[in-house]
């Protein structure tokens, strides 16, 4: 089992959270600040809404990546990924 963890800042231009890998992960998010996640396409109009301290976790399937936007500031969130090569 491979773990990774990052701190990622995002701002007003959609910042890619997790990349395309060829295997499934458990990925748990934890909001310092409002973010929206989504597709590549992700703005603060059709992205889901992760409030400052709100956490998530999902699934993602192998080919899939996970983007997030600000509305106004620069916020960070923080990302946990857990994948079995």
């Amino acid at each position: 089992m491979a773990i990774e963890t990052n701190k990622i800042n995002v701002g007003t231009t959609a910042v890619k959270l997790i990349d395309v890998d060829n295997v499934s992960r458990d990925i748990r998010l934890h909001s310092k600040g409002a973010i929206y996640i989504g597709a590549g396409s992700v703005t603060t109009t059709s992205g889901f809404l992760l409030d400052n301290g709100d956490k998530l976790d999902i699934r993602m399937a192998e080919g899939e990546q996970l983007w997030g936007i600000s509305a106004s500031a620069t916020n960070d969130i923080y990302v946990f990924v857990s994948k079995i090569d």
